[in-house]
């Protein structure tokens, strides 16, 4: 069956978000599945792909044999325009179902800037937006993710709110689910039931019994004590597009005890609990594999703290260097680098290089707990110049609490202090320095602390700015109206919820996208509903009562209070695994221990082939880009068939220097939405391999709609055939006009066109178009086919044609199959 989107795929942009059908995407029997669930998240496809969160709940419903779990994402606002008008709910992207006919939903809540886009998903899928709206019928639409821990701002939109790890709680929810639906029971009955697992809150129970939550309810956090244990997908949905964070991730630990003050996921994510380096190992043996990545990520909030990462990093290395996989280490803190670490990181390519001192002075450091000091920021930019790279990215704060004018000033002269030091070794290093509003979170010992206005946040982001302006020093931030929302929606109370409501009916929506976020919306829907920003904002009492205190992190309330005490006083704690139990309370709490692990032994059975490669041949590839393929862009088609390639495990050729990429060639770039039957490329492999066994290695189809039709052997100085005739056909409707147009055409001596967008002179499509003709189908529609001339193939679109000689109209045309094929000559001349 085809998606319910797919013929208008034509009409947006990046079609390739709406598609599906990626490779590993489940897909289940409808007729067995007994719960439907929609895994939904508030954002658009390329950033909801990359969070790891969604794929590991994707991998652990779907082993269910009952539950089908299927992805939905917010669409961009062209196609939020498109389901508009045509009457269409917000599918799915498996099976297209509309969102509204699913059992479950459950919302990724990773940051507070998206909930105005989990409203707009509601909407747009026929949902009724407040809780207290949906019936029977309705779904039941549940949230999880970093922001559950304040779910009071959200807490009206959702029947049931789950707070910590997932994994297990998931399951937990599907199996009462699963029963309450066998008892033919009503809604309420279920939440009833819901609200007795450990974890979840339900609002609509809490109000009708206590008005409210208060300090005598508290909703513990469920916690994984054993990451080894629980379920994580050595791969995923493979996406088309490229996405945000476009590789193969893998979490090597959960928890940081390293206890900077500001960090919500230090507190919230505690204690520390490592994945075994084995199964590290498995995982990214098994993903790199499957996936045909180029890059792999070993995650967590401080990689460099992974206890063996000196024995891990140096085995992956030796396994992939060979593939030109690179790793990457992100959340890196400046203490745990050494020269062996970065060495590593750059032994197939530099992947990208970021230290965040987060405050300027050593003063300040030691009010947030950021236990680094200068000399070793300075040693850390010295060790990466030396090995090659060029360009370090700086992280810092502003706003901090206790920050004076001379931190500022200290930051200016610690980023002057790293371009001087480096240019006296010789070099030329590009220094790009981001800042961050601070955000006083809850959970936090800076919850009790206020947050900068957005005046007072622009003055001294502008300082920054002016003073360093240097030609090699690039300065970024993040628009104060964005944090400054940022930090009312993360710090408020129930409150909030008919502000976030009244915000969307006025329009918002991707309020982390720069160009559509609105702060006069935001205005405007905080004064009707008489929130005032600034209170909300402005600095607590040890007595005051968050919103948030009955959700029980695990970290108590009195020890986040000693660490703000100690921040003003410039005290810094340290990391309880290199000392003593600093007593926060998450281990008491929930009977765990942190989970560590000092040895590594890499896990047997692990074959791979070692390919000669002291030279290369070339191989000339003759494939379809039809179906699914044609809505994919050019670049994504390109990286779609090199991971394919990697996957096949051919022994590709590389370009050499700091960045290899595999010696491919590909031709003239296709308009999106065009069907090709014939499209050439050419692969540099290893010399010892013929065609035969190169097809032996691919699939037949690479993906869904790229098929392999040819491979032949070419020499290694031969280019892509040139100057091709092309044939295009085209089905339209019923039409009696065509034949006249045809014939007008045909009798023309010119016919001259515009290029959009071109200030060349017009096109005469009477000399490029040759055969133009049309035949009937027995359905009564009619083919229409015409041949380029040679060369032509970039210059004259089908559309240009369509639109010219048939006065088709766009949107006629965007919802057409246009069909590519090469014309006999061309086929015949080319190898």
């Amino acid at each position: 069956m085809n998606h319910p989107l797919e013929k208008y795929l034509g009409r947006v942009r990046r079609p390739s978000r709406y598609l599906g059908k990626e490779l590993f995407s489940v897909v289940k029997e409808p007729d067995l599945v007994k719960l439907h669930f929609a895994l939904a998240f508030p954002d658009l496809y390329e950033v909801g792909m990359s969070y790891l969160g969604m794929k590991i709940l994707y991998h652990i419903l779907n082993q269910l044999p009952e539950v089908w779990a299927e992805r939905v994402f917010t669409p961009a606002p062209d196609m939020v325009q498109l389901l508009r008008e045509q009457t269409l709910l917000l599918p799915s992207l498996e099976s297209g179902r509309p969102l509204k006919e699913f059992d479950l939903i459950g919302f990724s809540l990773p940051y507070e800037l998206g909930y105005t886009n989990v409203l707009n998903m509601l909407s747009l899928g026929g949902i009724p937006v407040w809780s207290r709206e949906r019936n029977d019928g309705d779904p039941v639409v549940i949230a999880g993710g970093p922001c559950t821990f304040n779910p009071e701002p959200m807490s009206g939109f959702f029947d049931a709110l789950v707070i910590g790890d997932g994994e297990e709680v998931i399951q937990e929810i599907c199996s009462v689910f699963l029963n309450w639906k066998k008892t033919a029971a009503d809604r309420q009955a279920l939440l009833a039931s819901l609200a007795e697992l450990p974890g979840v809150y339900i609002p609509a129970l809490y109000l009708k019994i206590k008005g409210g939550p208060d300090k005598n309810e508290v909703i513990q956090k469920r916690i994984i004590p054993d990451l080894n244990q629980a379920g994580y997908p050595a791969v995923s949905p493979l996406p088309f597009q490229q996405i945000i964070h476009d590789r193969l991730s893998v979490e090597i630990a959960r928890g940081c005890t390293r206890g900077c003050r500001f960090c919500q996921a230090g507190v919230i994510y505690r204690p520390v609990r490592e994945r075994s380096p084995e199964q590290v190992y498995t995982l990214i043996e098994e993903g790199l594999s499957h996936s045909g990545y180029a890059e792999a990520t070993l995650l967590s909030l401080s990689s460099g703290d992974y206890t063996c990462l000196d024995q891990l990093l140096p085995a992956l290395m030796e396994r992939w260097e060979r593939d030109k996989v690179a790793l990457s280490l992100p959340s890196l803190r400046v203490d745990t680098l050494n020269s062996e670490v970065i060495e590593q990181i750059r032994r197939v390519r530099k992947t990208g290089f970021t230290i965040a001192p987060e405050a300027g002075t050593q003063r300040l450091r030691d009010v947030i707990n950021k236990n680094v000091t200068e000399e070793e920021i300075l040693q850390t930019a010295q060790a990466v110049f030396s090995l090659g790279w060029r360009v370090l990215k700086l992280y810092f704060m502003i706003g901090l609490p206790t920050e004076t004018q001379e931190d500022l000033e200290g930051l200016v002269f610690l980023v002057k202090r790293i371009e001087k030091t480096v240019h006296k070794k010789g070099g030329r290093l590009d220094i790009h320095v981001a800042l961050s509003p601070f955000i006083p979170k809850p959970h936090t010992p800076f919850q009790w602390a206020s947050q900068l206005s957005m005046e007072e946040s622009l003055a001294r982001l502008n300082f920054i700015r002016g003073a360093l302006n240097g030609k090699h020093i690039q300065v970024k931030w993040n628009d104060t109206r964005q944090s400054f929302l940022e930090g009312i929606l993360s710090r408020g109370d129930q409150r909030l919820g008919p502000v976030i409501f009244n915000a969307f009916q006025k329009g918002a929506f991707l309020d982390a996208w720069g160009e559509h976020f609105s702060w006069e919306i935001w205005q405007k829907a905080l004064e009707e509903e008489g929130v005032e920003p600034k209170i909300l904002l402005q600095a607590r009492s040890r007595e005051h009562v968050f919103p948030w205190d009955f959700i029980q992190s695990g970290v108590d309330k009195d020890y986040l209070w000693s660490e703000y005490q100690k921040a003003l006083t410039g005290r810094s704690t340290p990391d309880c695994r290199q000392g003593e139990c600093q007593q926060c309370g998450v281990c008491q709490t929930f009977e765990v221990e942190p989970l560590i692990f000092d040895k590594f032994t890499i896990p047997s059975g692990g074959s791979f082939i070692v390919y000669p490669r002291e030279s290369v041949k070339k191989f000339r590839l003759l494939l379809t880009k039809i179906g699914p393929s044609r809505f994919l862009g050019y670049l994504e088609w390109k990286e779609a068939i090199i991971r394919s390639f990697r996957r096949a495990r051919l022994p590709l050729a590389y370009s050499q220097g700091f960045h290899p990429l595999p010696r491919l060639s590909f031709g003239q770039a296709l308009p999106v939405g065009l069907s090709s039957l014939g499209e050439w490329i050419d692969v540099q492999i290893s010399d010892w391999m013929n065609a035969g066994q190169i097809r032996k290695l691919l699939p037949k189809e690479l993906f869904p709609g790229t098929e392999i039709l040819d491979i032949s052997e070419v020499p290694l100085n031969s280019h892509l055939p040139q100057n091709q005739a092309c044939q295009y056909q085209v089905e339209l409707g019923q039409r009696e006009d065509l034949e006249e147009k045809i014939k007008g055409f045909l009798s023309s001596c010119e016919w001259l066109v515009e290029k959009p967008g071109k200030k060349t002179g017009p096109l005469n499509l009477r000399k490029l178009i040759r055969n133009l003709s049309q035949r009937s189908e027995n359905s009564g529609n009619v083919i229409i086919t015409w041949n380029l001339e040679p060369g032509m193939e970039g210059e004259i679109r089908p559309d240009l044609i369509l639109k010219s000689v048939f006065n088709l109209s766009d949107t006629l045309i965007q919802g057409l199959n246009v069909i590519k094929s090469l014309a006999v000559e061309s086929a015949e001349r080319s190898p």
